[in-house]
């Protein structure tokens, strides 16, 4: 196991050790793994380091689809994300353990190992934290993420106020960003033909 695996896993285990038995209700993990299945689009993320918050805020928009894998355990991530008014795609495969779950993403050729997981949430809601791990100059560089997904990307004021009780159980800053739920990219990514006759 790799030593950024390890502290991944050590940072997620905070997860369970909230003494606060309201937290402790808050933060209990998705059961049921069928509900994550389908299109989601991006509401609110949060992040307890400064470059990952900047590198969010750059997201006009985001929407993702996540699809099982048949005769698997695992599930495929199918996303769209709209970055400075430009739509950029990618694909990638969940792998689970347990309750938690791998990403590894690869950003600027550098590869971001996402340990996370799932909590419980509103209806048709998904709320996903993690802790990322990627490799710095001397040492591995690791950051805390919270986001939340809804089906039409919206979110009822009460449903609000639950996930930011549940992210301040996990001590993240209070200021979420917020997307917009409007203007997404296509849900098929354009042939690059399509998008070299719309360049010019």
């Amino acid at each position: 196991m790799s030593v950024q695996f390890c502290l991944a896993l050590l940072a997620l285990s905070s997860l369970t050790a909230a003494s606060d038995p309201v937290c402790e209700d808050l933060l209990k993990p998705l059961e049921n793994r069928s509900r994550v299945a389908g299109k989601w689009i991006f509401h609110a993320g949060v992040s307890d380091t400064g470059d990952i918050m900047g590198v969010l805020k750059n997201v006009n928009s985001s929407w993702m689809k996540i699809t099982p894998i048949p005769g698997s355990e695992d599930m495929t991530l199918r996303w769209g994300d709209k970055i400075n008014g430009k739509c950029m795609y990618g694909g990638i495969n969940y792998t689970f353990s347990g309750n938690d779950t791998k990403v590894t993403f690869n950003f600027k050729d550098t590869d971001h190992l996402h340990i996370g997981r799932h909590l419980g949430s509103c209806t048709d809601c998904i709320l996903w934290t993690d802790t990322t791990v990627r490799p710095g100059k001397e040492e591995a560089i690791t950051g805390r993420n919270l986001y939340i997904f809804t089906k039409t990307g919206k979110l009822d004021d009460l449903d609000l106020e639950v996930v930011k009780q549940q992210a301040a159980c996990l001590k993240f800053p209070p200021e979420f960003f917020f997307g917009d739920i409007t203007d997404l990219c296509p849900e098929e990514e354009p042939a690059a033909t399509e998008v070299k006759e719309e360049e010019h």
